[in-house]
């Protein structure tokens, strides 16, 4: 029953953060002005949370909260390995930030952690919609063959990405399905693919239009953040719609697709570790190594000073 109330309150915390956050960004804020693109984002996603606990009597945060907090701690992941794309691809850039390495690196961890459970919470949110209409179309099979040509052209775009980014950079927010979905079809996770083998969209339509709303959001709430990024695009930095070009937004569908199925990868990959102390400590350490030399190189390269 406690709970229950938490989760409900959280609409209301969610509301007050972020409108309390608006006006002091507003008022020139240094602090806020500084952290509100994590303040926003945090906020929203206890929003969101809110309110598909009020629609479903389900969420992230009321199922497992310490799932959620490994949801956070693979985002960050996830979205250094873009960053790690983006040293070759130099697609945006990081300006304004917190002078203090520890800050600044505390920022950066905040940031990308709101990744995943920031898309998971929005495609929810749309799915609880969809469940009225059922979106039963037509088949996909996943043949073999079809699974291999997805290996095979996600292992090649990484390929293209890395020789020629400035012509072949939009298939960063691609080649993990190409790569990610066979290996959760193959391991019987949740994929896409299974779901369109027996004429189910409604999931991912929920998630494709979960990745413009997240875009558009972090286009919105990086605008009028002081700590911000930047984009620089070969031939499509035009038109822009906050710091984004518009051409630019399109990425963002098929990048929650990705997001799907690393969720997802790594799930399994967690339960297969849960009861292995020793492995899993491992793994644990050779991340938050990762992630600080992640975040070194994005301060050599990715920050303007």
């Amino acid at each position: 029953m406690i709970k229950e109330k938490i989760l409900r309150f959280n609409l209301y915390l969610g509301l007050f953060i972020l409108i309390l956050s608006a006006f002091l960004l507003i008022l020139n804020n240094p602090f806020v002005k500084s952290w509100f693109y994590c303040l926003a984002w945090w906020s929203s996603i206890l929003i969101i949370d809110s309110l598909n606990f009020r629609r479903s009597k389900s969420s992230p945060l009321s199922d497992s909260f310490k799932h959620f907090l490994f949801t956070a701690f693979i985002s960050v992941f996830v979205w250094l390995l873009f960053e790690l794309f983006n040293l070759r691809i130099k697609n945006w850039t990081y300006q304004d930030l917190p002078h203090q390495v520890w800050r600044r690196w505390i920022g950066y961890f905040i940031a990308f952690a709101s990744v995943i459970p920031a898309v998971r919470e929005i495609a929810l949110f749309i799915r609880s919609f969809f469940e009225r209409w059922k979106f039963h179309l037509f088949r996909i099979r996943a043949s073999s063959l079809l699974l291999k040509i997805f290996i095979f052209f996600g292992i090649f775009s990484v390929f293209l990405i890395l020789a020629w980014p400035r012509i072949f950079f939009p298939l960063s927010w691609l080649c993990f399905i190409f790569l990610l979905e066979p290996l959760n079809y193959w391991l019987k996770n949740k994929t896409f693919l299974r779901d369109l083998e027996r004429k189910r969209w409604s999931n991912l339509m929920s998630w494709i239009l979960a990745g413009f709303a997240a875009g558009f959001l972090w286009e919105f709430f990086n605008f009028w953040a002081g700590s911000h990024w930047q984009y620089s695009l070969p031939y499509l930095n035009f038109g822009k719609v906050f710091q984004m070009p518009a051409l630019g937004y399109t990425g963002f569908l098929p990048f929650a697709l990705e997001i799907f199925a690393f969720y997802h990868f790594l799930s399994w990959a967690y339960e297969k570790l849960k009861r292995r102390i020793i492995v899993k400590s491992i793994a644990i350490i050779f991340l938050l190594l990762f992630y600080v030399t992640c975040f070194y190189l994005i301060d050599t390269f990715t920050l303007i000073r």
